[in-house]
């Protein structure tokens, strides 16, 4: 079969099936036909710095990369970076230096997936890329990262933009001084005013001040943040977006895809790819051993993985298959799955 070129390429899966590898092998298969890649990593694990050699100094930018002569860009994703670069196009450099968004935006600090969302939206308006292939976090982490949307939605509803067209009304005609705890305790609900008062005891002053500030600066930058809701529609589509589910041969694993699927179903369209990694069939034909303790591990492995193939390809409308790589070098991984996209027509 044949896949069609789009303008996003997710690959999700649970950990250790080779999901980093595979996306990695596939911006470079894309980057050789001459269209314009880049490769972002949403996982925290960072195993693509690893695979491409890229330092901490590289964390957050954009950067070009070359592997056996063909060059394609790399963005390891850093929630800092986004926000400092949502500061300056928003003209709203608070949203960097504010400390509780500081908070918000270190990697486990909460607005990690949103914050992929605003960085992947703003990648692919700058309109320097034909695709962009994001390489997910694992598992449930998959899962957060689609979420993330709902996040957006659920913070900039109509009732906070209510209260804080509210909150601009007043400032504008009583100063900036007039944007406080008091204020806010006049607009916002019962519920947010016992968490300023819970807050007042266990924090200085200046926390709160820093508190009421950084949620008036992140509804200041909301044009950015909505623009994340324009990527889920691009996402969904099947004209825009291919989704691979990453699995393998390995013993449950290919049970996690099938639950990650269901998980997702309201996400993801239905023509996604099934990609199934570490493949022995070829090995196995062609490796013939006159040992009868050789043969029956042989026709064990080929019977386990024609099973597991046949179990698949009921519950996943494409599967794509690739080998397992007998190397221990990260680079002849990807070197041979490159190629090996080309048995789908890429």
């Amino acid at each position: 079969m044949t896949i069609q070129n789009k303008s996003f390429e997710i690959f999700c899966g649970t950990g250790g099936v080779g999901k980093t590898t595979l996306a990695t092998s596939r911006a470079l298969n894309l980057a050789s036909k001459g269209s314009r890649v880049l490769l972002v990593t949403i996982d925290p694990a960072k195993r693509l710095k690893d695979l491409l050699g890229l330092t901490g100094d590289f964390e957050g930018e954009v950067t070009t990369v070359e592997i056996n002569k063909i060059k394609l860009d790399a963005l390891l994703m850093s929630p800092e970076k986004t926000i400092q670069r949502m500061a300056l196009s928003n003209k709203t450099p608070d949203l960097a230096s504010n400390r509780i968004v500081k908070i918000l935006s270190k990697p486990y600090g909460g607005m990690n997936e949103i914050l992929s969302l605003v960085e992947v939206q703003m990648q692919f308006e700058s309109g320097k890329y034909d695709v962009i292939v994001l390489d997910t976090p694992p598992g449930a982490h998959f899962l957060d990262f689609l979420e993330g949307i709902n996040k957006i939605k659920s913070f900039f509803d109509q009732s906070f933009v209510e209260i804080f067209s509210f909150i601009g009304t007043k400032t504008a005609t009583a100063g900036k001084k007039m944007f406080g705890v008091g204020l806010i305790n006049k607009v916002i609900s019962g519920g947010m005013k016992k968490l300023l008062s819970y807050l007042q005891r266990v924090t200085d002053a200046k926390f709160i001040d820093d508190f009421i500030q950084a949620v008036q600066i992140i509804y200041q930058s909301r044009d950015a943040f909505l623009k994340g809701l324009n990527l889920q529609d691009r996402l969904k589509s099947r004209s825009e977006c291919n989704w691979f589910l990453v699995t393998s041969v390995e013993q449950g694993k290919a049970q996690e895809a099938i639950e990650m699927k269901a998980h997702a179903a309201h996400f993801i369209h239905h023509d996604h790819f099934l990609v199934l990694n570490k493949c022995l069939e070829k090995e196995m034909n062609e490796w013939n051993p006159s040992d009868s303790k050789l043969l029956a591990i042989k026709n064990s492995l080929e019977g386990r993985e024609k099973e597991l193939k046949k179990n698949l390809k009921a519950n996943f409308p494409i599967v794509l298959e690739f080998p397992e790589i007998m190397s221990r070098d990260p680079l002849e991984h990807v070197n041979d799955l490159t190629k090996s996209w080309n048995n789908y027509g890429t």
